[in-house]
This record gives C-alpha cells, structure tokens and sequence, in this order.
C-alpha cells in the first residue's frame, strides 16, 4: 500500500468552537483524501508571556520532522507578532509548503479565506429588517486586521443598503478580547456615547463583554440595547441572555484550504467533501426567541462536557497523581484517568530521554525540546486497553512513523506539550478514531493535571538525591570519597560490636607532610588530584576487613582487626608512590609519616584515643630524596599566588626582589628552580588565563579585556595571546563561549 501524506496543523485552543470547526473540516477532507494528520497544539495562544509557556512554544519544533509533506498553519489562532513571527520562521525553515488558515496575503506563504463581510451584512440585516432597530453601533476587531475590516465593510453595506444614517462615531476598534469591549461598554454607561438600540459585535468574547458590563451598569438586555455576536461560540450560547451570533462556514474553510494544500504538494486535486453554509444562530440578546431544536442541541452538548468536567474537578485524580512518588506510580494514574477524555479513541504519553535523565539525577530539565532528540512512550492506550511499551525512539521521526504505522485507515493525532515553567518533560498524543473532532476545554485541564504532577516527581527526585548526598556528606570527604571523622567514629563502633572480644583492632596513621608544599607549586586542582590519587593508593591496600579514611585533607587512617600490618601498608605505598614518580617525572606530596596504636577489644578502645596514640607514635617516615626545602620556599610561594590573583599590576623584579629582602638575580634564579618557568613567563601565562576566563565567561571587547588584563596596547595583547595560544582571542572566543 502507498505510504499516505501526513499533513500537520499548527494551531492552539483547539475546544474553541471557531478553531474546532475548523479542525473538523480539515480532518473530514483529509480522511476524504486518505491522508493522516498531526496537530502540533500547545495549549494556550501566548496572549500573555510566561516561563511555562515561552517553554510551551518549543513543541513547534516538531514542524522540522522530515516526515511531514506540508502544513497548515492557524496563524489567527495566535496573539501577539512575537509568537508568530517565531513559527513562521520554524515554517520557513522546514522548507514545505504552508497553507495560511482564514488570512489574506501573506508575503510568505499560501492563504485561504472565508468572506465575513457577507456574513456580518446578513446579521446586521437580521437586526434591521427582524427588529427595526436604526440606531446600531458597531464595535469591530483590530483595525490592522483583514477580518476586522471585512466585518466593518459588512455593517457599513448593510446601512447603506437600508438607507440608514451613520458617522464615525457609530463604529470603534476593538482588540477581539475583553479590554477594548469593557471601555466601549462604558462610554456608553457613562454618556459619552449616546445609548443605540443595538451593538454589532465582531465576535462572541467581545458581545459577551458587552452584555456583562451593560447588565453589570443597569441596562436591560435585549430590551434596552440589543447586543449581537460573531462566530457562534457555546462560551456565547451560555449567557444570560444567551447571545444571537453568526456560524461561519470554518468547517467548509478548513476543508477547502486542505484541498488547496493537497494540490500544491501532489499536483492533483482531491474529491470534495459535501459543503456547509453559514447561518445565524439565534439568541435572545437580539429581542428574538430561541429555537428550541437548536437549544436542544447545544444544551445537549454542553451538558456532556460538563459531566465530564464535573468527574474531573470532583474526582481524586489531583490528589492522586501529585501523591506518585515515581514515574511508574505516575503512569497507572494516568492509566486510570483517560476516560475523562471524551471519545479517546488512542493515547501516547512521551517523554524525553533528557526528563528521565534529569530526573534521576534531581536536576532540572530544560525548556529546549529537539525534534532529534530520543523519546519514550511511557504509557500507549486505547479507550479500553493498555498496551505494555518500553521502548526508546531516537527521534520524533521514528515516533511519527510509530503511531502511522500498520494502520488501513487513515488517523489524527494532537500532539500537545508536557511542560512546566522551564521545564520540558516531552508530549501527550491523542486522536479520537474515526471521529473528525477535536479535544474539550477539560483536556487541558488534564494536561496541566499531570504537567504537575511531573514537576512533583522531579522535585521529590531531586530532594531524595539531595538527602542522599547530604548523608553521604556527613560521612564522608569529598575531596576524596573515603569515610571522614564521622564517618570512621560510627564504623569503627559498629565493627567493635560484631568482633569477638578476644580480638586486637589497630589503627595506622598516614600523614601527608608536604601537602603545603604541594600546593603552592602544584595549585589546587591538581593538589586535589594529588589527594584523590593517594586515597585510591590506601584503598588499593587495604585487606578485606580493614576500613580506610581521612580525619582531614592530609591526614588517613587504616583500622585493621587481628595483628598489625603497618609494615606491609608502608612498604606497599611506598613501592606505588615510587613508581608514580618514574612514571610521572615527579615526587610532589610523596612525603609521608606514619604512625600505629593498637589494643585488645576487651580493653574498650576509645577511637579518639588511638588516634592520639597513633599521632606521637611513629613507626615509620618516607621522603623523597629530592624534596629539601629551600629557606625562602614560602615567600616564593606567597609572590606566586600574588601574580597569580592579580596579573594586571605591572609587576617589576626589582621591586619584588626588594620587597622580599632577596637579590634580584636569586629570586629569579630560585623562582625558575621552584616552577620551571621565570616570573616574567609565570606572569604572562597568567594574563593570557585571566583573558581566557573574560572571553568565554563575560561580553567585553576584546579591548577591554587587554587593559583589564594588565596590557597597554590592543595590539601587543593580541599578538602575545596568538603566540602562546596559536589562535586570536576573537577566535577563541567563538570556539569556546558555548561549550
């Protein structure tokens, strides 16, 4: 069987009723035409700007998947440039072909539209010729938009057709929301528009408005001011009176910017699904009465959502999902919970490799979601079955291919977004079957349901781990990872209650006596390398009833039960430390003592008190034969880490050399001795680290960063930084500021 065309639908508020008629067509022509259809949805239209949803918007990457043929795109169903201007570009970018829903000359991409003017003319006309009223306003949308003018151009041609007078201040701007409706209501409830007959409103948001803030200020709806609406919304029919609106012909829209879609990426025309008209729908906001087969109707369907929106909202299915403790609890909720969406036909609950990584370390998540990056169907259910998945996919590609695959009928899927502030789990894909329609308003509802209970587990992860690594603090160093004071304390209790009494315990002391030393010509990282090499050492020594930890950075301790083995420990350290330094080339933090307490257990040994013991009694000293200290060694050490904190003073040899009571040409001679390198070379070298760190780290010009860094001239930085580094600072910034 030919592989079907998938067409994918970008839009939002999809139980909208204007934007699920649309859908319904769409998805009826393309079930017509045997092509599959994914609805990438967030659930919100971005009128406001928040962290979850500039997190939200990242599904829109799906647009990139290769396995679409083409979109079509509800840019209307969006607020605000930003958010358009931002899918449009993704859009662009796919590279297929993009078929603009109800709009009207984009510079970029196809468009298809409906004609409102005709349809606002014959409502106006209904208030006319139905009611006589003469005096009618008309509040529009914005007036930078094609619909809003097309319902303007309406209501003017209706007047003029009833040779019915009118001025400018018949008619305002509005913003299709609640804002510029509420300030048109109260001009009029204030007197500085005299009070019409009726009000024209372009759609159903801003009737509704209207209708609150008159009955809210004392007018009669519809006897005093009739009000109509637009676009026939269910939000519109629940009003008190309940609004008289328009139904566009969307599913027809829909339907038609399909076929239009088809011919452009097969070059063949589809059959046609039978047409829709639009017609009125009556309500009593105008002065006419209802008519009861259309109320029955609505009233039908309203009454099931709200059943289902009364179990979700009176059910514990809040309580139980932000009470699982992990994913796999998690999972059966939701399991249990999917027949509040009404007609599911098939569910697919993903999430990303990088959520379940994040979250079995406790960090956060992330708000970027790739369309490459790997998936993982946690939960796969139809209305009555649960299919058992664990499977990754390494991309949204191979997921697309997963739920179109062995299918003889052509499917829907709405693919909506799991995330939480800046966070980004993965997504929820559902289709109703064979049913050409869209999800309720108490799917999102759900959705947000588990969006946080997703962000409960990752902070109850992230709070186990951080007990864990609390625990394990107390216990133990983190330099080095072996039990500390504590840590030993309670080990060497414990083993003292489990060993005969008859038993002899020993502790051997290891102490660093260099460490210092260490230090200042090594620098911290590598002295802790040096720490964690010498713990690995001791572990490496130990017998399988010995215990092995650090009292500090430069002090161990070995317990051992039964007779003392510190000779065998000295020897056996000294014999890896030896060959560290043929290997390496160096000796630095080889020096060590080494001292020994021991006692029988029935002598209830004190661990403090062996460790004093231990500390006065040495048995055993290792040194290095080339680690003699010079006099002077830490005055070097002290002008070192000078010029290592602050490079940019302009050091003089003969000024330290002075300051340090030592001739200039023995400072300089003992400092090269100590580190390899003069403190003329030392300083450069530091310069060039501390411009490395503002290149990558900070957004200073280049310039800024030389003086910063002790340089007098641009030019003498840059050609000094690609000496040394090989590169120009401009390069190393651009190789390194990301990574």
């Amino acid at each position: 069987m030919k592989e079907r065309l998938l067409i994918g639908v970008i839009t939002t508020d999809c139980y909208i009723e204007y934007h699920r008629d649309l859908m319904n067509g769409i998805i009826s022509q393309a079930f017509k035409c045997n092509c599959d259809v994914v609805v990438i949805s967030p659930l919100n239209n971005f009128f406001y700007q928040t962290d979850n949803k500039i997190t939200e918007k990242e599904i829109f990457n799906f647009i990139l998947s290769d396995r679409f043929d083409g979109f079509l795109y509800n840019r209307n169903a969006f607020y605000g440039e930003s958010i358009k201007n931002y899918i449009d570009d993704i859009c662009v970018k796919s590279e297929k072909p993009i078929m603009l829903l109800d709009y009207n000359n984009h510079k970029r991409f196809e468009t298809t539209t409906a004609d409102d003017c005709a349809s606002f003319e014959e409502l106006v006309d209904h208030l006319i010729e139905e009611h006589g009223y003469k005096k009618i306003y008309c509040l529009t949308g914005p007036k930078n938009t094609l619909a809003s003018q097309e319902r303007l151009q309406g209501y003017f041609n209706s007047m003029k057709k009833h040779n019915i007078p009118y001025d400018k201040s018949y008619y305002d701007y509005g913003d299709f929301w609640t804002v510029k409706s509420t300030e048109f209501a109260d001009k009029i409830l204030k007197g500085e528009l005299p009070k019409p007959e009726a009000i024209a409103c372009a759609n159903d948001t801003m009737a509704v408005t209207v209708c609150e803030r008159l009955i809210g200020g004392g007018i009669n709806v519809p006897d005093e001011i009739a009000v109509t609406g637009y676009d026939a919304s269910l939000d519109a029919y629940r009003m008190n009176p309940s609004i008289t609106s328009y139904q566009r012909p969307n599913y027809q829209l829909g339907a038609e910017a399909f076929r239009r879609l088809y011919r452009i990426v097969t070059g063949k025309i589809c059959p046609k699904i039978p047409d829709t008209h639009g017609s009125i729908r009556i309500g009593r906001s105008c002065g006419c009465a209802e008519n009861p087969r259309l109320k029955h109707t609505i009233q039908r369907r309203m009454k099931v959502d709200e059943s289902f929106e009364t179990r979700l909202s009176t059910g514990d299915m809040l309580i139980e999902i932000t009470n699982a403790d992990n994913l796999n609890q998690l999972i059966d909720v939701i399991d249990r919970h999917t027949y509040l969406i009404h007609k599911m036909s098939r569910m697919f609950f993903c999430l990303t490799k990088n959520c379940e990584d994040a979250m079995s370390q406790g960090i956060p998540i992330g708000n970027t979601f790739s369309v490459n990056e790997p998936v993982r169907i946690l939960l796969d259910k139809t209305a009555v079955y649960r299919y058992m998945t664990d499977t990754y996919f390494s991309s949204s590609n191979e997921f697309l291919d997963k739920i179109r695959s062995n299918k003889k009928q052509p499917s829907a899927y709405y693919i909506s977004p799991l995330n939480y502030n800046n966070n980004f789990f993965g997504f929820c894909a559902i289709s109703f079957g064979k049913y050409p329609v869209t999800y309720s308003r108490l799917y999102t509802q759900w959705i947000k349901y588990t969006d946080t209970a997703l962000k409960h587990i990752l902070d109850k992860s992230a709070l186990r781990i951080s007990l864990k690594k609390l625990d394990y603090s107390v216990t133990h160093s983190e330099e080095t990872g072996l039990l500390n004071h504590n840590g030993l304390n309670e080990m060497f209790r414990s083993r003292l209650a489990d060993c005969p009494s008859d038993e002899k315990v020993s502790l051997t002391m290891i102490e660093l006596s260099e460490l210092k030393k260490t230090y200042f010509q090594c620098g911290h990282s590598e002295t802790k390398e040096i720490l964690r090499s010498f713990a690995d050492i001791l572990r490496s020594s130990l017998q399988q009833n010995e215990i092995c930890g650090s009292l500090s950075q430069s002090c161990y301790v070995i317990i051992g039960f039964g007779e003392s083995r510190a000779d065998d420990i000295f020897y056996f350290i000294r014999q890896r430390l030896e060959s560290c330094i043929i290997n390496n080339g160096s000796h630095y933090g080889t020096a060590f003592t080494m001292g020994e307490a021991s006692a029988l257990l029935s002598e209830a040994p004190d661990f403090n008190d062996m460790i004093q013991k231990a500390a006065v009694n040495h048995v055993h000293t290792y040194s290095h034969e080339d680690t003699g200290v010079n006099p002077q060694f830490e005055k070097i050490c002290r002008l070192r880490s000078e010029l290592m904190k602050n490079p940019e003073i302009n050091w003089k040899v003969s000024e330290i050399s002075e300051k340090l009571f030592i001739s200039k040409s023995y400072l300089q001679k003992i400092y090269k001795q100590y580190f390899n390198r003069s403190i003329i070379e030392e300083l450069i070298y530091f310069r060039l680290d501390k411009a490395k760190k503002l290149l990558v780290e900070t957004d200073l010009t280049v310039t800024d960063i030389s003086r910063d860094c002790g340089y007098t001239t641009y030019n003498y930085f840059v050609r000094q930084f690609r000496t040394i580094e090989g590169i120009s600072p401009t390069e190393y910034r651009e190789q390194n500021k990301y990574i």
